[in-house]
């Protein structure tokens, strides 16, 4: 009787594994992608619980447990009067693991490019109804794509002299 039981117990085991190694498997870019994030934005900060609030985690705060528990991020919790946060740092392992996830980001991109035989990439095409340097920077100049405004804006210009 108690090895049928086992048995079955046993096939149940079996399910959930199965079960949730698939739920780890389609969670694999939303831990990429938290650990993306996370290196940009260090420390970061998840509310865990607030007052008057019942402790509900996430599922954020459930995939930076997996991610600390693998030696990529380093958590501490943190308390106010009112809340209790956890601020997470990447680790050693999770900064090169970032630094090889960019790279990879990278070639895929390079990869997935279309082939255009010459045709100007979307980027070098004006902007729809606006003519050749006309595209207009918050500073005033004028760009003749949206891409070279927009090199304009993040690199040069915009973060050194602190424009939004």
């Amino acid at each position: 009787m108690s090895t049928e039981l086992k048995i079955m117990l046993s096939k149940v085991a079996v399910e959930d594994n199965i079960r949730k190694e698939i739920e780890f498997e389609e969670g694999i870019n939303r831990y990429k992608s938290l650990l993306l994030r996370v290196a940009k934005v260090q420390p970061f900060d998840v509310l865990v619980s607030s007052e008057g609030t019942q402790d509900n985690l996430n599922i954020k705060v459930v995939d930076l447990d997996v991610l600390e528990r693998a030696h990529l991020l380093k958590g501490q919790t943190k308390e106010t009067n009112h809340n209790v946060y956890r601020e997470y740092e990447l680790t050693l392992e999770g900064a090169d693991l970032v630094k090889k996830l960019s790279k990879e980001t990278m070639s895929d991109k390079e990869l997935h490019q279309p082939q255009t035989l010459g045709a100007p990439s979307s980027q070098e095409i004006p902007v729809g109804g606006v003519e050749p340097n006309q595209t207009p920077c918050t500073c005033g100049k004028t760009f003749k794509t949206n891409s070279e405004m927009e090199r304009h804006r993040d690199i040069t210009h915009h973060e050194t002299k602190g424009h939004e």
